[in-house]
């Protein structure tokens, strides 16, 4: 929505030097010179732009303001100069276009703050009737011609909405019109053709008369004209109106196809959020399960080193003061057991001894030299040295380590 300020809505200055206040003067004699035709006109203001061909007897002029170009116009238009009668009259540059098409809420204003892009803009006017509303029409005067071109070029070629309606505005080249001061009978060429015309005066025709039959025909003619003018008037409003209506239903489905593409949008963004989510929690457990592989590695890297200097595994994690005294407790209970109880494997030779009398008459015990018995106690000792990986650990090699030590 554009809202003109206050500022811009405001009567502002007229402006100066502008085509509006432009004159012709035509019918001036070969031997007015420059000063002389600038003389005829600096008495009802500033003057600026002039341009005269004493040759063809014709100049233009520009004054300061409108309503001085008016003054001028009229003390001068008819006056004798040199034995000639002067023409003025206010000049056409053709830089003055007429704009159609367009909406009631056009303020003049608005209409300028519009044309500028084409060019510089001296007047903009947007036509109303006896009740002050507009006629969808309006009048834009370019300070130059160019300009004037430029905007009929791109308007109609192209499709230039001045609001939020979609009918868009067409533009045509200005007729200049004098609604002032009109045609004078002194204006009037006096050859035959004028003779001719003149000869009657004004009248009512009689009825039946040739005159009165012609006129009636001639009439016919005008009549069916306006009437044709009129049909196809109706028919241009019901084919706008009908394009208003479809206009009306392809805005709403544009509309609500933008609505599903920004809704395919957003999806489409959500999906590749929760993707991003996805591998980034992948990633994260694969970087924990490879952190938690390396550190089991370097675990049992170090139980392997641990194992190769002789210890037990984990033991190097434990502080070696309570590994000592830990160890040292071990192995006392250990022996105690062992010791205590003779009847197993202490000095009760009735089992394992020498005794004669024995179960076993093995001179070397269940543990002694027997080579299939002995062995046994060897495997179970390299089984423990290598830290329990052979299966459970012999209490009778852990009482031959503990009494190494």
């Amino acid at each position: 929505q554009m809202n003109m300020s206050a500022h811009d809505a405001a009567p502002r200055e007229p402006k100066k030097f502008t085509g509006r206040c432009r004159l012709f003067v035509g019918n001036v004699t070969s031997e007015t010179s420059d000063e002389e035709f600038k003389n005829l006109f600096s008495k009802f203001g500033e003057t600026g732009e002039m341009f005269l061909n004493g040759s063809k007897g014709f100049g233009f002029i520009r004054l300061d303001y409108r309503h001085n170009a008016e003054a001028a116009k009229a003390a001068l238009d008819g006056s004798q100069h040199k034995g000639r009668t002067l023409r003025v009259r206010f000049s056409n540059q053709g830089s003055a276009i007429k704009i159609k098409n367009l909406s009631p809420f056009v303020s003049n204003e608005l209409l300028e703050m519009a044309m500028q892009q084409f060019g510089d803009v001296e007047r903009a006017v947007v036509v109303v009737d006896d009740r002050g509303r507009s006629t969808g029409e309006g009048i834009v005067e370019f300070a130059r011609k160019p300009g004037a071109q430029q905007a009929l070029k791109r308007i109609n070629d192209g499709v230039f909405l001045m609001t939020s309606s979609q009918r868009p505005i067409s533009a045509e080249n200005l007729e200049a019109k004098d609604e002032d001061d009109g045609l004078s009978e002194k204006f009037l060429p006096r050859n035959q053709q004028y003779q001719a015309e003149r000869e009657k005066e004004p009248r009512f025709a009689p009825p039946g008369s040739f005159e009165y039959r012609f006129g009636l025909k001639y009439r016919e003619i005008d009549e069916l004209e306006k009437q044709q003018i009129e049909r196809v008037k109706q028919e241009m409003d019901q084919q706008r109106m009908k394009l208003e209506h479809e206009m009306e239903g392809a805005m709403f489905d544009f509309q609500a196809e933008q609505i599903r593409a920004d809704l395919l949008r957003q999806q489409e963004e959500l999906r590749r959020l929760e993707e991003m989510k996805t591998e980034k929690m992948r990633r994260r457990q694969e970087y924990d399960f490879r952190m938690d592989d390396e550190q089991r590695l370097n675990m049992m890297d170090d139980d392997r080193q641990h194992m190769m200097r002789g210890g037990r595994p984990g033991m190097d994690q434990m502080p070696s003061s309570s590994v000592g005294k830990k160890g040292d407790d071990r192995a006392n209970k250990k022996t105690n057991r062992f010791d205590s109880n003779p009847g197993n494997f202490g000095g009760n030779p009735s089992n394992f001894g020498n005794h004669p009398g024995g179960n076993m008459p093995n001179q070397g015990g269940m543990f002694g030299n027997n080579r299939n018995m002995g062995g046994m106690g060897n495997r179970n000792d390299r089984r423990r040295d290598m830290g329990g990986m052979g299966g459970p650990r012999d209490d009778y090699g852990e009482m031959k380590r503990m009494r190494r030590f």
